[in-house]
């Protein structure tokens, strides 16, 4: 029925231009953001999700940048204790000469003297080594490094039992540490074997920060994985499907201009009505 009081048709017309205007935007707003939810009427749970999910990723990839810090901290703890490996094969070397019935008293002070300055260098390890103001090696060190979205993932570097002094490696007042370890046969033969001692410890420290380091490195590959997958997650929940975003702009265009040529239509049939009524 045609009435020329209510015009149905051009209603029908005005409210199919809206929506179809309203799904030309939306395709529109995807194509140029790249997103399918730009605004929480789009999809409210999804956007929720994405950004829950948005706020995970940011604490995994700076949990992944901590690991990366405590790995080369653990490194530089490392390269400390190699370096007093270094220093305790010599002095155990020279405890080694020491010990030996064929020196006379200069050569005995001479290889004393050496000894006490490679003492030196080995417990100013223990005090200068350190990472970012922290010393690392001087029984001090024990802290934690989050390697998760959750502040209860954490790694703990515990290095209290890593000493480089030289009451930490054995070495003591008596003989290992004493000015005069290697000033005679029966000291040297006494530092010796307390030098044993200290290079038995000085393994199991690397040991221990070896151990550390694995963990670190395993840990590393996990959360290099939680951030692929995380990612991944929030962009099936977020990204726009480029394809369909092109598919809608278009449909929709599309039905746009017949909506308004259908009300163009419209429009001329209630002026040929009013033509008749004249």
């Amino acid at each position: 029925m045609v009435s020329v009081y209510n015009s149905t048709a051009g209603i029908s017309s005005t409210n199919l231009i809206n929506r179809n205007d309203r799904a030309q935007h939306n395709a529109g707003s995807a194509l140029a953001s790249g997103k399918k939810i730009n605004k929480a009427s789009d999809d409210a749970a999804s956007l929720a999700i994405a950004t829950i999910l948005s706020s995970d990723v940011s604490s995994l990839k700076q949990s992944a940048t901590n690991l990366v810090q405590g790995t080369a901290l653990l490194q530089t703890a490392d390269g400390a204790l190699e370096q007093a490996g270094n220093i305790l094969g010599r002095m155990k070397s020279l405890a080694t000469q020491a010990n030996s019935g064929s020196l006379d008293p200069s050569a005995q002070t001479a290889i004393n003297q050496e000894y006490q300055s490679l003492l030196g260098e080995l417990n100013n390890l223990g005090t200068t080594t350190n990472f970012n103001g922290q010393n690392l090696v001087n029984g001090s060190f024990n802290q934690n490094f989050q390697s998760g979205s959750s502040a209860t993932d954490t790694l703990n570097v515990d290095l209290s039992s890593v000493d480089l002094s030289s009451a930490g490696l054995g070495l003591t007042a008596g003989f290992g540490a004493n000015p005069n370890a290697l000033s005679t046969q029966g000291s040297a033969a006494s530092t010796s074997n307390e030098l044993d001692t200290a290079i038995n410890n000085l393994s199991s420290f690397r040991s221990q920060v070896g151990s550390l380091q694995l963990g670190f490195s395993t840990r590393g590959d996990v959360v290099d994985t939680e951030i692929e997958n995380t990612i991944a997650a929030q962009s099936a929940l977020q990204d726009a499907d480029i394809g369909k975003a092109q598919t809608d702009f278009t449909n929709s265009k599309l039905l746009t201009d017949l909506s308004i040529a259908s009300a163009a239509q419209g429009k001329r049939m209630s002026s040929s009505l009013l033509q008749l009524v004249r």
